[in-house]
C-alpha cells in the first residue's frame, strides 16, 4: 500500500513537471540594454483574439515599466513584438546577433533564419528601433496551449494566468539572462 502511494505520487509529480511552462531568454551580449529608456509596440496583431492581444500587451508593459522603461508614441528606442500561437504555427525572423551562440543551449536561434513557433508558444521580441536588430527575446512554451473555443472572452480567461506567469518568468531575466 505504501509503495503504491509513493509510486502514485511520483507519477503525479512527473506528469506535472512534464507539462510545466518552459521559459528561455536570450539577449545580445554586445548591447547594454540598460541604456534604453523608451519603447513602443510594432504594428500588427499577436493572436487572432484581441482580448488575448490586450492581455499580453498589458502584462508586458507592466514588466517594462517596473524595469524603468517608458512607453513613447514617437521615436521609441525599442520596438516590442509579441508572437503567440494557439491554433496554428507561426514563423518569425531570428535575431542576427551573436552567431557563435549555440541554439541548443540558449533555446534561441542566433543565425538569421526563420523558425517555426510551436503551438502554445509565446514569444516576446525586443529590437533596437534604429538598427532593427533584436536585443532581447523571451520564449515560453506551453503558455497558449488551449485552442480557440469560439468564445473570445472564455479563451482569454483560460490563458490569462499562464500568460502572466510566463511573462513574469521572462522579465525576471531582463535585461540580462542568468544575471540577478
Amino acid at each position: 500500500m505504501k509503495n503504491a502511494l509513493i509510486l502514485g505520487l511520483l507519477l503525479l509529480v512527473g506528469s506535472v513537471s512534464a507539462n510545466a511552462q518552459k521559459v528561455n531568454v536570450g539577449a545580445d551580449p554586445a548591447v547594454d540594454i540598460t541604456k534604453y529608456k523608451t519603447y513602443n509596440w510594432a504594428k500588427g496583431q499577436t493572436s487572432a483574439n484581441p482580448l488575448i492581444d490586450q492581455l499580453i500587451v498589458t502584462t508586458v508593459e507592466s514588466q517594462l515599466q517596473a524595469k524603468g522603461l517608458t512607453k513613447a508614441e514617437t521615436n521609441p528606442e525599442l520596438t516590442i513584438v509579441a508572437f503567440g500561437s494557439i491554433d496554428h504555427d507561426l514563423f518569425v525572423s531570428s535575431p542576427s546577433w551573436a552567431p557563435s551562440l549555440n541554439s541548443l543551449t540558449t533555446g534561441i536561434y542566433a543565425a538569421p533564419q526563420s523558425v517555426p513557433i510551436t503551438k502554445g508558444t509565446l514569444v516576446i521580441d525586443i529590437t533596437d528601433t534604429k538598427t532593427k536588430n533584436s536585443v532581447w527575446r523571451g520564449t515560453a512554451v506551453d503558455t497558449l496551449k488551449n485552442g480557440p473555443t469560439g468564445d473570445r472572452a472564455k479563451d482569454a480567461k483560460t490563458v490569462e494566468k499562464p500568460i502572466r506567469k510566463s511573462v513574469d518568468k521572462m522579465f525576471k531575466q531582463f535585461p540580462h539572462p542568468n544575471r540577478k
